[in-house]
């Protein structure tokens, strides 16, 4: 049998795990000061600017092959923000049980007109078995950093002939730590 901890050895049987899940959350969002602030940078007075992209981890107006990453923000400090979505349930870590590779996704659908740029992620903490007390750290919460994941290219939601639907897809790899997040057209 796997173990959930390293540590399951010097545990008791009847130990208490705090918290007792994470639940990966996503909005989407209207970000236009953000996503302006890191869009990708051309060519400038013939100097190529591809190095700064990597470095800073451009997300705005990349080759279609390209994404970009999810970075960490304070979302309150973003400038101009809009909630477009309702906030999803993407995901669930169960901290009980020994971690493995897991993946969620949800159906976004867009409940306000605007322009979509990008994803807010973040996660709930789950503190007791019967889900009474949850440390939430979503973008209303000024002390907790979000994830961010910005579009290559902004789009109209909400409106008539415009997007109304995506998908998020998120996967955890333990060995990694890491937790990838796709977004799709349905």
């Amino acid at each position: 049998m796997k173990e959930r901890t390293m540590l399951n050895s010097v545990l008791s049987e009847d130990v208490v795990i705090m918290p007792c899940k994470g639940i990966l959350r996503a909005c989407a969002m209207s970000l236009p000061d953000l996503w302006n602030s890191r869009r990708c940078l051309k060519k400038i007075e013939g100097l190529d600017h591809s190095v700064v992209n990597a470095t800073l981890g451009a997300c705005g107006d990349l080759p279609e092959a390209q994404e970009g990453p999810c970075l960490p923000y304070f979302v309150w400090q973003c400038g101009e923000i809009k909630e477009l979505s309702e906030i999803l349930r993407v995901m669930e870590f169960d901290f009980s049980k020994p971690i493995s590779p897991c993946t969620g996704k949800a159906k976004v659908e867009f409940i306000e007109t605007g322009i979509c740029h990008g994803f807010v992620l973040w996660i709930d903490w789950v503190m007791d078995p019967e889900s009474f007390t949850v440390l939430a750290t979503g973008p209303v919460h000024r002390y907790w950093k979000q994830g961010v994941k910005l579009l290559s290219k902004p789009i109209s939601v909400g409106l008539r002939g415009s997007e109304r639907t995506r998908e998020i897809e998120a996967s955890f790899d333990p060995s990694s730590g890491e937790i990838i997040v796709k977004h799709c057209h349905l």
